[in-house]
């Protein structure tokens, strides 16, 4: 079945977990830039994971996604922002962080970090990177990513699971459900929308 044949009525929890979680399990394999997602919760979540990727020998670079302003304990500041001060506080250098802090959205983080990587590095430089997103939200952040990125660019997931909405409890709880089923409506409006191509799942 294609992402562009799915209906509301076909989203049971096997069809869910096939779209937003079957084969995206974390390999290992190191990478030239790890490339993180910004979210108000990415210190909670997003940034541990990147942070054990880097204190694993996988990635010597980090890019720090988001520009939202929010109010944070620390103080009103960009996504970004705080999660490089979280990064650092788990001890990344500060001179291995990068930060966008012009981003939106998914898709905006994903362009902002390839502006980052031509200034930083030279795409033709790059040849992996490490996409650290929560667990749910990976499915369209790699296909985004994998739509943008040059094709010599492999983009290998990096998942960090959250609280309610991991693979073995989503199903379990309301938020989680609703995060899913919210996800793959995105999903599903992305395919129709031409934001990435459509997929069998």
């Amino acid at each position: 079945m294609f992402i562009s044949a799915l209906t509301m009525d076909d989203l049971n929890d096997e069809i869910v977990d096939r779209v937003l979680f079957a084969g995206l399990q974390d390999t290992g394999e190191k990478a030239d830039c790890i490339l993180v997602l910004g979210s108000k919760k990415a210190c909670a979540y997003r940034v541990p994971a990147a942070v054990k990727a880097y204190q694993g020998n996988r990635c010597a670079k980090m890019i720090m996604c988001g520009g939202k302003v929010r109010d944070f304990p620390e103080g009103s500041m960009s996504e970004s922002r705080r999660m490089r001060l979280c990064a650092e506080s788990l001890g990344v250098k500060s001179e291995d962080i990068l930060v966008d802090e012009h981003s939106l959205n998914t898709v905006e983080n994903v362009q902002q970090a390839l502006v980052l990587l031509q200034r930083n590095f030279g795409l033709h430089q790059i040849h992996s990177v490490l996409l650290v997103t929560t667990s749910y939200h990976m499915r369209r952040s790699l296909c985004i990513a994998q739509y943008l990125f040059p094709k010599h660019i492999h983009v290998i997931p990096c998942p960090a699971d959250d609280t309610n909405t991991r693979r073995d409890n989503w199903m379990n709880n309301p938020e989680g459900r609703n995060r899913a089923l919210g996800e793959i409506k995105k999903i599903i409006a992305s395919v129709e929308n031409g934001l990435f191509p459509d997929f069998a799942i």
